[in-house]
């Protein structure tokens, strides 16, 4: 078989989306390290991969694929294992709802007006915007509360097993939660702590995402 490349940062939530997809598959695959920090996402080899300078970028089999949404969907289609998608358009709607809301919504409030400011601008030496933190909680309350709603009862986002949806979600919700907001906000949607608890128990999330 190919080799499988994922280019990126390890850090990246969407990196670790595609990993994590690809670990729920048991497809190996060789992480190309692309420093964010350093800014290599914006250097010329990685323009070439993705013109935007985002990551993930990912090859197999003579393919280049990027954003993360796609290339997850691909490794579903392609790699036998577990389906991470459910069997029914409505499951199947449902997931790919979830998917767009963390890339519309969840994304920007929880990590680039929350996370990023909170932690990320400081261990660079930079001072921490509070205003932009708190303009984002209720748009971070509003993604939890909806993503809630959407997971319901069920233990997973796509039923009763594992989806795209819950790996596309548990990078950004991890980040969250290593903020003081984050915390506080998350003590009022339990469901999704519960959640988080089946997750972070899982295999794939002990080889991507280990404990720091």
């Amino acid at each position: 078989m190919s080799q499988t490349l994922v280019y990126g940062d390890a850090i990246s939530t969407y990196v670790r989306s595609v990993r994590l997809a690809l670990e729920e598959k048991g497809v190996a695959h060789t992480l190309v390290a692309v420093d964010l920090v350093k800014g290599q996402h914006l250097e010329e080899a990685h323009l070439a991969r993705h013109p935007w300078g985002k990551m993930p970028a990912f090859e197999h089999d003579g393919h280049s694929i990027y954003e993360a949404a796609a290339i997850m969907r691909y490794i579903d289609e392609v790699f036998p294992g577990p389906a991470l998608m459910p069997a029914t358009p409505v499951g199947r709607s449902r997931v790919n709802q979830v998917m767009g809301i963390v890339e519309s919504y969840g994304y920007p409030a929880s990590i680039t007006h929350i996370f990023i400011p909170r932690v990320l601008v400081p261990a660079l030496g930079g001072q921490t915007d509070e205003a932009e933190i708190e303009a984002a909680k209720p748009r971070a309350a509003l993604f939890l509360k909806e993503i809630g709603r959407l997971l319901g009862e069920a233990n997973y986002f796509g039923g009763a097993t594992v989806s795209l949806a819950d790996l596309h979600v548990l990078p950004v919700v991890t980040y969250l939660r290593a903020t003081p907001e984050g915390l506080a906000l998350l003590a009022a949607a339990p469901s999704i702590e519960a959640w988080l608890g089946r997750m972070n128990e899982r295999s794939s999330v002990h080889a991507v995402m280990p404990p720091s």
